[in-house]
């Protein structure tokens, strides 16, 4: 008998491979010519070398090198598209690498808002735009030393805030003396690391919540020592100390609720004192909303903080005071509800408790500075019963403001999520009539001034401050309102911001488009709506302007403005509101771009609309005039948003307006 010769198992054919059955190496095999198989011999890709993975710590690095001048943006439609052309839609294997609360940040109106608790390498495709007012994608900075704002004293905590943060929203109530000095002290930081962050180094650690949480906005603040406050360096230095101090204060918030229930429980009096020291947890978590949004850029745990004041405030009791409320008490109770709409607006979802609940008793705040020189129309009843003492106030109408954009928000909001539906609401033309009725009802009021009694100390100042971020908001409503019908929501911008459509996100625009049913229930013609737009527009660069310091209202990419943004702004703004900035920017470039079409196409009458009395013999001229005023608009917004640099979580939407800036007015420069 014959012993059975067995081939190498390298000879196998592909057949006997896949039973996993010994070949004898023939060609055919005998095991495929007893199946009837095709007998194909292939070698096998298994064993030998294998290309290793680059390591991400020795991956080579690519420079880039940034083009100088206006051609860094070659066109104004495709601006800075360079690198979006190959953005791919994420797909299902990296969405379910996301943390969901980074999931519903993404997915809320202020998408496009750097979050700094989401890192870049865990967004793939994620596009920047890059600063066109410095390289930014020089070569890596040496280490150098920078300076972070502190103070020696809870006293000198408090001045701080009055100077820095009171005009913009003030949840406190003036201090004693209006003679205020602002007394720093620069400490050297190295750049380290959050884990080598170390309290001793700093002259004070606040001792309460609110001094804490106070802290947190100051530390971003650059100082004059520090030559370059918007390097790599001082940027992170800032940002670990104030991130350091944040999470001091959200701890130190629950320490003192539960001292404030504990003494409660042994005394008569209750827990409705005036006293700061019970008012400290809810005006830290105000504050602490502020900062996730302007600075971290999360708009949930922005929201997560204002209900979280909203009910640390309703535990005290402070929305139910009454007349006997005191002046520190209201501004505690009225400036949760400014974060609570402004984070509902941001997230566009209704607040937890609203202006009209009758569970509120508790009157508006009042600032001591204006007199009464203005008879204002009638408004709800809520606004007449808290301010026709004194209807200069700011506060009711700041509130107001808020309000209005979350009713356009509510009302078109199915409209334009949901652009396939073909039925429109019967009463929607009645709808949007009325609140464009009740948002001219507050610009009206907004647009008399308060006039400021010849103090000036921190909250007179804080009254035009409110003032101007009423006026903002109330035309950011308006433009809110006419934007889709004026523009169809055609995106300008690369990424979305301010629920204002992006060059990505444009997959139904036009099946919208060819729908007349929402065209013809809305109210106002397209010619209307855009006219109404523009003057909002413009009424915001005005705002913006009033807010901007001096060192930013240079005319845009001159040397004076370069030297203006890269050393520290002489004031800033805690830009809470900088959605204004997005559709007022958005608002006057598209014109630019309608009217300089007409123009180079001699059909400038097609705009006449725009235009101020014009005139068959100076349509152009007027067409040029108005150009230039559109111009100096974005440039007025751009210099008030150079004001808010320090703040990280918005200062995309500031290169967002700047890089569409540059391509519809400098390119052919």
């Amino acid at each position: 008998m014959c012993p059975v010769q067995k081939a190498p198992s390298r000879a196998a054919c592909l057949a006997c491979r896949a039973r996993k059955i010994r070949c004898d190496g023939h060609h055919p095999c005998s095991r495929c010519c007893h199946k009837g198989l095709s007998c194909v011999y292939c070698p096998s890709r298994r064993g030998g070398f294998r290309n290793r993975a680059v390591s991400s710590m020795h991956r080579t690095i690519v420079p880039h090198h940034s083009p100088q001048g206006p051609d860094l943006f070659p066109t104004a439609a495709q601006q800075n598209l360079s690198g979006s052309a190959e953005r791919q839609p994420i797909s299902a294997d990296l969405v379910e690498d996301y943390n969901l609360l980074n999931i519903l940040n993404l997915l809320g109106p202020f998408s496009g808002i750097r979050n700094l608790d989401l890192g870049s390498s865990e967004v793939p495709n994620q596009v920047t735009v890059p600063s066109v007012d410095s390289n930014a994608y020089g070569p890596i900075e040496a280490v150098q030393t920078s300076y972070l704002r502190t103070y020696a004293s809870e006293e000198d905590i408090s001045s701080a805030y009055y100077i820095h943060i009171h005009p913009f929203l003030s949840i406190l109530q003036p201090p004693l003396s209006d003679q205020i000095t602002d007394r720093p002290v620069a400490v050297e930081m190295p750049n380290l690391g959050p884990d080598n962050m170390d309290r001793s180094s700093l002259p004070h650690w606040p001792a309460s919540a609110l001094t804490l949480a106070i802290s947190a906005i100051l530390a971003l603040l650059p100082l004059a020592q520090d030559t370059n406050p918007f390097s790599e360096s001082s940027i992170h230095s800032r940002r670990s100390y104030a991130h350091l101090f944040a999470e001091a204060a959200f701890s130190e918030v629950e320490k003192e609720m539960d001292n404030i229930f504990r003494i409660s429980s042994h005394t008569s009096d209750g827990i409705s004192s005036s006293d700061l020291s019970r008012l400290s947890p809810v005006l830290a978590l105000v504050l602490l909303s502020l900062y996730e949004y302007c600075q971290r850029g999360n708009v949930s745990r922005m929201r997560s903080r204002a209900n979280q004041a909203v009910t640390a405030a309703m535990d005290l009791g402070l929305h139910s005071l009454g007349p006997s409320a005191t002046e520190a008490q209201r501004r505690a109770w009225w400036s949760v509800m400014v974060v609570l709409y402004l984070s509902s607006v941001d997230q566009q979802v209704s607040p937890v408790i609203t202006l009209d609940d009758p569970r509120i008793t508790t009157p508006y705040p009042s600032f001591r500075v204006t007199s009464d020189v203005c008879i204002f129309p009638r408004m709800d009843h809520m606004l007449v019963h808290n301010c026709i003492s004194n209807p200069s106030q700011p506060w009711p109408l700041l509130l107001h403001a808020e309000k209005a954009i979350i009713s356009v928000w509510g009302t078109m909001n199915d409209r334009e999520t949901n652009p396939s539906l073909t039925a429109v609401p019967s009463n929607l033309s009645e709808k949007i009539l009325q609140l464009d009725s009740e948002i001219c009802s507050v610009m009206r009021q907004l647009d008399c001034s308060p006039q400021v009694g010849p103090r000036t100390g921190p909250d007179a100042h804080a009254t035009r401050t409110m003032w101007t971020i009423a006026r903002i908001l109330i035309h950011m409503a308006r433009v809110r309102l006419h934007r889709y019908r004026a523009f169809m929501d055609i995106p300008l911008f690369l990424d979305k911001h301010c629920d204002i459509a992006a060059i990505q996100d444009n997959r139904e625009l036009a099946q919208f488009r060819l729908q007349p049913s929402f065209e013809s229930a809305f109210p106002f013609a397209e010619q209307q709506s855009s006219l109404i737009c523009l003057k909002s527009a413009l009424a915001l660069a005005r705002a913006f302007e009033s807010l901007a310091s001096p060192g930013s209202k240079y005319p845009i990419g001159s040397v004076l403005a370069t030297q203006a943004t890269n050393s520290p702004a002489t004031t800033h703004i805690v830009p809470y509101f900088a959605c204004g900035a997005m559709q007022g920017s958005y608002v006057l470039l598209m014109i630019h771009y309608q009217l300089d079409a007409a123009l180079l196409s001699n059909q400038v009458s097609s705009y006449r609309h725009l235009l101020h009395r014009p005139e068959p013999t100076s349509e152009v001229q007027d067409a040029e005039r108005l150009l230039r005023e559109l111009r100096q608009g974005v440039e007025s917004i751009l210099g008030s948003m150079t004001s808010a640099n320090m703040f990280e979580g918005v200062s995309g939407m500031r290169q967002e307006i700047q890089a569409v800036y540059h391509a519809a007015f400098l390119e052919n420069t």
